[in-house]
C-alpha cells in the first residue's frame, strides 16, 4: 500500500506478525464505508513504529494496532480485523426475543435486557417490546454443544462465577457480557472462540506421525519451539494399540460375570455363586450389605449360596470393577472388604469415615464407593427432570439436608444442590420405633405444613428430606433414623484406642461423653483407651475427642 511507504520501509519477510492487521495478506483500501458508522467514510491511518495507539476499536474494544482506519470528525476508530466482520442489520430468529431485533449503528447508551450491561454503542432493539440487546446476547443460545471441550455442554452465563478466572480458557481475553462456562471443570470460552474455535484435532505429518488432540488448561513446554506460554496444547497420545471399532472413553470393567438368570460370581468373593433375591424378610438392621456397610432393608439384593452372612445391594454389586473417577479424572480400581474389611478409611472427596468397598488411584487416593461411584451426568429421582454435575466453585447449601458443601451435585438449569451424601439415603428403611412399616425417604414438602420427629419429639423443616411412614402418618429426622454411623461395622483396634460401633438398644438412652446428650441416635460408638471407657452419639464427637490423638485413618487396622 503506498500510505505504508510513507511511514515505513517495506521489504519481503516470514514469520513475523502484522502489527496492523495480524493477518498480512489481504488488500485494506485507503478509504471505506461501514455500516456501524455510515454518516462519514472511514480513512485508513497509519501510526509511526515508536508511536503508541492510545484508543481502543469501537467494536471489540482491543487496542488499536498500528494501523486502523478512523473518522477524524467523529473520533471514530476501528481495526483491520473488525472492518472484514460481517455486519448484521437485524436478528429476526433469536433464540431469546419473539421478535425482530434491528441494529442502531450509533454510540448510544442502552441497558441489554438480558445481561442487564449498561453499554454506549451499537444495540439491537425491539421496536415492539421496546427492549435492547447486545448483539452477542441476542445470537446466543442457552447451551452449547462445544469441540474443544466434548465431555460437557457449556452454559451461557452472563456473570462471571466466583473462583473462576475472568479469561477466555482459549484466547485469553477479558470475558465480557456473556460467555460460555463448564462449572464442572471450570472451563470458560468467550463469544469469538466459540464462533470460532481452533480445531479439535491436528494431522501435521511433517512435525509428528500421529493426530495430536487440543488439551486446555495445561502446563507444558512445547516440543517444538521450547516455549510454555500458552496454557493450551496439542498432544500425541496413541498408545501403540489399533482399537479401530472401540470407545476409547468407556474403559469400565465389570466386577461379576452371570452365571446364569439370577446368579453371578463376584469379584470380591469369587468362591461361590451369589443369588439374586427380590425381597428381604429379615427384621430391622439384621443384615448388612458388605459393599456399602447399609442395612439391607429391602431387595433386590445378592447373597450367597453357600455362605450365610454375605449380602451386596443389587447396585453395589453392579459397580465397576475399573472405572474414571469424576472428582480426580483418575482410573481407579475397586476393593472389596475381604482384603481391607478391618480398616476404617477416610474418603477423600467427602471426607467422611467409612468402612466397606472402596475405590483407590494408583497415587493411594481413597474414595468410598459412593462417592467412586458417581459418574456424569447423575441423575436422581428428587430432580428428575434435568442432570446434575459435580461442582467445585465453593460452598453451596444443600437441598436435601441444609448443610454446606465444596464438592456438591449441581443442576446448571435451575441452581438445584445436594450434597455427596444425601443421594445415597436408602429410599426405604425400617426403626424400632415403628416395627411393623417401613419408613419411605421424602424430598420435602409444603413450606407450609408442620411436622414433628417422632424420634427427638423436635420440629423438622418440611422443605428439607425426611422420613415418613403413611401407614402411621409419623416423621422422622433423617440424622435421628439413621445416626452418621450406618457406613461403619467393624471394631477398629488402634493403639492406645480401641473403637467399637454397638446398636443403641438399651432401655435407657445412654449419655455421650462428649456432648452430654442422651443418645437417641441407632447406633453409638463405644471407645477403649488406657484413661477408659466412652460412648459417643456421632462422629462429630468422636472426631472432637479423639481424632488427634490417632494415627491416620486410613492405616487404622486390627
Amino acid at each position: 500500500m503506498e500510505i505504508l511507504k510513507k511511514v515505513y520501509a517495506l521489504y519481503p519477510t516470514r514469520g513475523l506478525k502484522c502489527d496492523g492487521c495480524s493477518l498480512g495478506e489481504n488488500y485494506y483500501g485507503d478509504e471505506i464505508c461501514n455500516l456501524y458508522h455510515p454518516q462519514h467514510s472511514l480513512k485508513i491511518k497509519v501510526c509511526a513504529k515508536n508511536n503508541n495507539v492510545q484508543q481502543e476499536c469501537k467494536l471489540c474494544r482491543i487496542n488499536l494496532p498500528k494501523m486502523y482506519y478512523y473518522c477524524s470528525i467523529c473520533d471514530f476508530a476501528i481495526d483491520l480485523i473488525c472492518v472484514k466482520k460481517e455486519v448484521k442489520k437485524e436478528i429476526g430468529d433469536s433464540k431469546i426475543h419473539e421478535h425482530l431485533l434491528s441494529l442502531v449503528p450509533e454510540m448510544v447508551s442502552f441497558t441489554c435486557h438480558l445481561c442487564q450491561v449498561l453499554d454506549d454503542r451499537f444495540p439491537f432493539v425491539c421496536n415492539l417490546c421496546d427492549l435492547s440487546f447486545h448483539q452477542d446476547c441476542a445470537e446466543s443460545i442457552s447451551e452449547i454443544n462445544y469441540s474443544c471441550h466434548p465431555q460437557h455442554p457449556l452454559k451461557r452465563f452472563t456473570r462471571v462465577p466466583n473462583r473462576t478466572g475472568e479469561n477466555c480458557c482459549l484466547c485469553g481475553n477479558k470475558l465480557h457480557n456473556v460467555f460460555y462456562h463448564c462449572s464442572v471443570c471450570n472451563f470458560s470460552v468467550d463469544i469469538n472462540c466459540v464462533k470460532n474455535p481452533p480445531p479439535f484435532s491436528l494431522l501435521q505429518p511433517k512435525a509428528h506421525e500421529h493426530p495430536i488432540i487440543l488439551m486446555p488448561q495445561r502446563s507444558f513446554v512445547c516440543n517444538a519451539c521450547g516455549m510454555d506460554d500458552d496454557p493450551n496444547p496439542y498432544f500425541g497420545i496413541w498408545d501403540g494399540i489399533e482399537l479401530e471399532g472401540i470407545s476409547e472413553t468407556n474403559i469400565e470393567l465389570k466386577s461379576y460375570e452371570v452365571v446364569e438368570e439370577g446368579l453371578i460370581k463376584h469379584s470380591s468373593h469369587q468362591n461361590h455363586v451369589l443369588k439374586l433375591n427380590e425381597e428381604s424378610d429379615a427384621d430391622v438392621e439384621a443384615i448388612v450389605c458388605e459393599a456399602c456397610v447399609y442395612p439391607v432393608f429391602c431387595g433386590p439384593f445378592y447373597s450367597c449360596t453357600e455362605c450365610d452372612n454375605y449380602i451386596l445391594h443389587q447396585k453395589c454389586a453392579h459397580l465397576p470393577k475399573k472405572k474414571i473417577d469424576s472428582f480426580y479424572k483418575m482410573d481407579i480400581t475397586l476393593f472389596p472388604c475381604d482384603k481391607m474389611e478391618t480398616i476404617l478409611g477416610l474418603c477423600e472427596v467427602c471426607q467422611h469415615f467409612f468402612q466397606g468397598f472402596r475405590y483407590i488411584t494408583k497415587d493411594d487416593i481413597t474414595l468410598d464407593m459412593r462417592c467412586g461411584s458417581i459418574s456424569e451426568p447423575f441423575f436422581h429421582e428428587s430432580h428428575p427432570h434435568h442432570p446434575l454435575y459435580i461442582d467445585f466453585t465453593g460452598n453451596k447449601t444443600c437441598k436435601a439436608c441444609g448443610d454446606e458443601a465444596t464438592f456438591i451435585l449441581s443442576c446448571q438449569e435451575c441452581g438445584y444442590f445436594l450434597d455427596i451424601k444425601c443421594p445415597f439415603l436408602p429410599n426405604k428403611v425400617k426403626h424400632k420405633y415403628d416395627k411393623n412399616h417401613f419408613l419411605f425417604l421424602c424430598y420435602g414438602k409444603n413450606p407450609s405444613d408442620q411436622y414433628l420427629c417422632e424420634i427427638c419429639e423436635e420440629e423438622l423443616n418440611s422443605e428439607k428430606w425426611f422420613y415418613r411412614c403413611d401407614e402411621c402418618c409419623i416423621t422422622f429426622h433423617i440424622k435421628c433414623t439413621l445416626g452418621d454411623l450406618i457406613s461403619l461395622k467393624q471394631i477398629v483396634d488402634a493403639e492406645p484406642i480401641k473403637l467399637e460401633v454397638i446398636r443403641n438398644i438399651h432401655m435407657t438412652r445412654l449419655v455421650c461423653a462428649v456432648c452430654h446428650s442422651r443418645c437417641h441416635f441407632p447406633y453409638m460408638l463405644k471407645c477403649s483407651s488406657p484413661l477408659g471407657m466412652d460412648t459417643l452419639c456421632s462422629l462429630q464427637c468422636f472426631r472432637q475427642k479423639y481424632f488427634h490423638k490417632m494415627t491416620p485413618l486410613y492405616e487404622l487396622s486390627i
